[in-house]
């Protein structure tokens, strides 16, 4: 059974009703001091000097109200024991200083007998009256109290999306509600490390691990010194414990903080279920995506790697079988296709292994000073095959200053993105590529004459083996702009494709030129 969210109290319905706010703010006096019949002698010997002063004045049963008084203000402060003391030694007082035949507790008239066993009544019902209101406001305040913190961290529990927040919030409330240390355990309990970024978890020994395994057995909170363990029950299943440091070992074991504990654990325990039913359905979705990835990766790279291999096959059989009958035309012919079937194969593991490297982090950006002319020189070079029958407009300004960054990575951009601009453009049309540098950002643009791309897909395409609409039978495995975005991710900057105006696509890479030119060969060297 799950604890309730509110906590439950003894005081019966008709005490609900909320008091005055005078009187509220009469008897909002806190808790007991710690030697409070110590106080209640004070308050008795004030009172006392109080009504010497007032002798000459006024008569005895003026005086009697000082006393009267002065029990009110010991049941207000100090509660229901001193306050009675306060009465009994208050009416002593007054019989021995102040009644006929003073400093003697002889009275001189039998008739004050009376009205002493009415004061001390009527003191002992004033003290009573007013210690049931003080009680009363000191368990509405508690109420408020434990309302409050469950409000707030319940409040706060909504906001949390993974453990690593919940750890967080329960460290702030269970010290804000507690003065403790709090952290959450996982189910079944266990000693997790410290992790960068990450405060240090309350350090737990054996016989603390063994308690909250105990308390996740036995569905019940265990106790360990100052350590209270309370269990974390959603749907009849333990998700985790919840742990609280306290730092006296009396803490947390009255029956207001027992429950709110309990509430405490309560809330979490549901807002710790969802985050992991969470987790698990993100893990579930990566692993399908995953598999899906994988599928499609296996059909594409089967199907990019067995179209070459069928023709490099078909050629060297042609030629091994017929060769001597062959011209040398046809042989050349039959060259040039092993080739440049076999260049295809080249660039498609490349492309996987780039792809691999780039998304494990095993390649990282060697920074340099280079040429941009240089860098897509070797690029047009690369793809020089490709571009056969193409027009290509290169436009590079004259004072197209130094850029830092990793030559060989862009490239490779350059190579990517002029190949893709070859695969999915009428042959023979014309490309265009153009560098410009606008304050400390590298702008290079790689543009064609194609069908275009529509606006829904121009962010797709940069995904791994995404083909658009129209496109589904062309070659390559569809990893050609996925390397190309996280080349320009690895340099901090960012690609994207635009419409270009009169037909076309026009794919934009924004790099950082990596600031102030170097005024020596020296200075463009990455430190050791």
């Amino acid at each position: 059974m799950l604890p309730s969210v509110t906590t439950s109290t003894s005081i019966p319905a008709r005490r609900e009703q909320p008091l005055p706010a005078p009187l509220q703010r009469l008897l909002n006096v806190g808790p007991e001091p710690r030697h409070p019949y110590v106080y209640a002698l004070v308050v008795v010997a004030v009172a006392t000097v109080v009504a010497f002063a007032l002798y000459p004045f006024e008569d005895l049963a003026n005086l009697i109200m000082v006393y009267l008084l002065a029990t009110v203000i010991a049941a207000v402060r100090l509660g229901r024991g001193p306050s009675i003391m306060t009465t009994i030694v208050g009416t002593s007082a007054f019989v021995y200083f102040f009644v006929p035949n003073r400093y003697s507790f002889v009275m001189a008239d039998l008739t004050y007998l009376q009205t002493f066993s009415i004061m001390i009544g009527v003191g002992i019902i004033v003290s009573t009256l007013t210690s049931q209101l003080r009680a009363e406001l000191l368990a509405t305040e508690a109420r408020e109290r434990r309302s409050r913190v469950l409000y707030e961290l319940s409040r706060a529990l909504t906001a949390g999306d993974s453990t690593a927040q919940l750890e967080g919030i329960v460290r702030e409330h269970v010290q804000q509600a507690f003065q403790a240390r709090g952290r959450l355990m996982p189910a079944p309990p266990r000693e997790l490390p410290a992790e960068p970024n990450r405060p240090m978890p309350l350090p737990m020994s054996v016989a603390d691990l063994a308690a909250a395994e105990r308390a996740c057995a036995t569905r019940q909170p265990q106790r360990t010194g100052a350590m209270h363990l309370q269990p974390l029950i959603v749907a009849n299943e333990v998700v985790g414990v919840l742990a609280c440091e306290t730092i006296e070992p009396t803490a947390i074991t009255s029956r207001g903080d027992v429950q709110l504990v309990e509430s405490f654990a309560n809330n979490i325990a549901i807002a710790l279920h969802r985050v992991l039913a969470d987790e698990r359905g993100k893990r579930a979705h990566q692993r399908a995506e995953e598999e899906r990835l994988r599928n499609v990766m296996l059909s594409s790279v089967s199907h990019d790697l067995r179209t070459p291999l069928a023709a490099i096959t078909g050629a060297v059989t042609t030629l091994i079988s017929d060769g001597a009958r062959l011209d040398d035309a046809t042989r050349r012919e039959l060259h040039e296709s092993i080739r440049d079937d076999a260049d295809a194969l080249e660039r498609h593991v490349r492309n996987l292994l780039d792809l691999t490297r780039l998304e494990s982090g095993g390649l990282q950006a060697r920074r340099d000073w280079c040429s941009i002319e240089e860098v897509v020189g070797c690029a047009l070079r690369r793809v020089d095959s490709l571009l056969a029958g193409r027009h290509v407009d290169v436009q590079l300004p004259v004072d197209l200053p130094l850029v830092r960054v990793d030559g060989t990575l862009l490239e490779q951009l350059l190579v990517n993105l002029l190949e893709n601009a070859v695969r999915y453009t009428p042959r023979g049309s014309p490309l265009q590529l153009a560098a410009t540098v606008q304050g400390d950002l590298l702008q290079l643009v790689v543009a064609d004459r194609g069908p275009g791309i529509p606006a829904a897909e121009r962010e797709h395409v940069f995904s791994k083996f995404y083909r658009g609409e129209g496109h589904r039978h062309a070659t390559g495995a569809g990893l050609g702009l996925a390397i190309c975005r996280a080349i320009a991710h690895l340099h901090g900057g960012d690609i994207h494709v635009d419409e270009r105006d009169g037909g076309g696509a026009s794919f934009v890479t924004t790099l950082p030129t990596g600031g102030q030119q170097p005024t020596s060969p020296s200075d463009g060297e990455d430190p050791a």
